[in-house]
């Protein structure tokens, strides 16, 4: 039974070492996410203050795309958000063809279909239709009533929430096309959009008179609505590379820091803490005991990765100095290396740079790329990188005779004079991984 138990144990702490070393793997986006999936989900985790994200921000849920609604529609100078929800057509599609399409041309006079090309040719990017329809009935000449005539037959048309005024009539249209009709929800998306998108989960609580796990559910179901009707039908939007380390120099002096200010913080409900210990209601205990527990667990491995982080990326800056000046090339540095003398797990090392790119003053970089595979010594003893054998092997190909072409062979000859003892078989791997044809291929005659 002990040796069970033990066993039992043991597979338990594996299983949350990795899970610990999954959120490691995490890059600032994606862990912004996986918080705020976590923060809706578990009512243990309170969020400290508001996130401010700007151009960098990813929410990976609806809300991210209200920010761009919040200072109103119609503006020019608005943040476009590049993850696509449920996409209303093929992407790159005529939204104009799509929308007429769906309608009777014969069915309107031609004044009313002037009206309807004048409409769709006003829709914002999102799908939207921010402005008074008398204005646009004064514009062609038709009177009020056929105009709101008109804007009814297209707001009838798919994708749902078309030609809505804004963000809430939006999603309160597509509530109710699935007979969907709840006050409450419809109170939240009138009122309180821009508190979801700050996380200001309390002040709807407050106001609605509401528990928060109810307001997550919600935003839960919120979640699974298309915020932005045409988001399908528009390509080339940029993507931004968001660095996760930001190394800087002023004066002399290094500094790196992590790129997560935008993330937010969290923290314990001490309420729920407090509920759990004065509740006597078992099962509603044992609810918030689990979800306390899994709580401090992601906090505590958040903290641990941001620590892992810095420790890794102050040691590379130490390493790799040079190149990040502009002075040199990268040192040979190995992930085993590095962990042997952070006295880390290789593996950490692994997931703490992975999928995570760092910014120094001469660009961005993928941070796995500052690490090399050493292959080699030369005769000094010092240690060469296949990145630093392969250009001198290209540069020693580049400045060969063309009718009298090295051979592997000949090229292992070249790379001993300079003091490097290479393999025939490797000159030939290396060579290939360079896209470099043989001897023979490369004779010109």
């Amino acid at each position: 039974m002990q040796n069970n138990l033990e066993l039992t144990q043991k597979q338990s702490l594996s299983q949350t070492q990795i899970q610990s070393l999954e959120i490691m793997n995490l890059c600032n986006q994606d862990l912004y996410t996986f918080l705020n999936e976590e923060y809706m989900e578990n009512p243990l985790m309170d969020k400290i203050g508001e996130s401010a994200p700007g151009e960098v921000q990813e929410f990976g849920e609806w809300y991210s795309y209200s920010q761009t609604f919040n200072e109103g529609y119609g503006s020019e100078d608005k943040e476009e958000n590049n993850r696509e929800i449920i996409p209303a057509k093929q992407e790159g599609a005529d939204p104009e063809t799509y929308l007429k399409e769906q309608l009777n041309k014969s069915a309107y006079t031609e004044s009313e279909w002037k009206l309807i090309e004048y409409l769709i040719q006003n829709l914002d990017d999102n799908g939207f239709y921010p402005y008074p329809v008398s204005e646009a009935a004064k514009s062609i000449g038709v009177s009020e009533e056929t105009a709101e005539k008109c804007m009814k037959d297209l707001k009838s048309l798919e994708p749902c929430g078309i030609f809505a005024e804004n963000l809430a009539e939006c999603l309160i249209t597509q509530f109710e096309a699935e007979g969907i009709e709840d006050e409450i929800l419809n109170q939240i998306l009138r009122e309180h959009l821009k508190d979801i998108a700050a996380g200001k989960i309390s002040t709807i609580t407050r106001h609605l008179k509401i528990s928060s796990v109810q307001v997550r559910k919600y935003i839960a179901m919120i979640k699974t609505r298309n915020p932005r009707p045409l988001s399908g039908f528009y390509s080339g939007n940029t993507n931004y590379i968001v660095p996760d380390v930001i190394i800087t120099q002023k004066d002399g002096l290094w500094d790196v820091s992590l790129n997560d200010e935008w993330i937010g913080n969290y923290s314990l409900n001490e309420y729920y803490i407090h509920m759990i210990g004065e509740s006597k209601d078992e099962s509603l205990k044992e609810y918030f005991q689990k979800k306390l527990e899994r709580a401090r667990f992601i906090l505590n491995s958040i903290e641990q990765r941001r620590r892992t982080i810095l420790t890794i990326a102050r040691e590379i800056l130490e390493i790799q100095k040079s190149f990040f000046t502009g002075s040199g090339e990268l040192k040979v540095m190995t992930m085993s290396e590095l962990a042997d003398k952070l006295e880390i797990h290789p593996s950490t090392v692994s997931r703490a740079v992975g999928n995570k790119y760092l910014q120094y003053p001469g660009g961005v970089i993928m941070m796995k790329k500052l690490f090399t595979q050493k292959v080699h010594s030369d005769m000094n003893g010092e240690e060469m990188s296949a990145l630093q054998i392969k250009k001198i092997l290209k540069s020693l190909i580049e400045q060969e005779d063309k009718k009298k072409p090295y051979s592997d062979s000949k090229l292992v000859e070249e790379l001993k004079k300079r003091g490097i003892i290479l393999s025939r078989r490797a000159i030939a791997k290396y060579r290939e991984e360079m896209n470099i044809k043989g001897s023979f291929e490369r004779k010109e005659i």
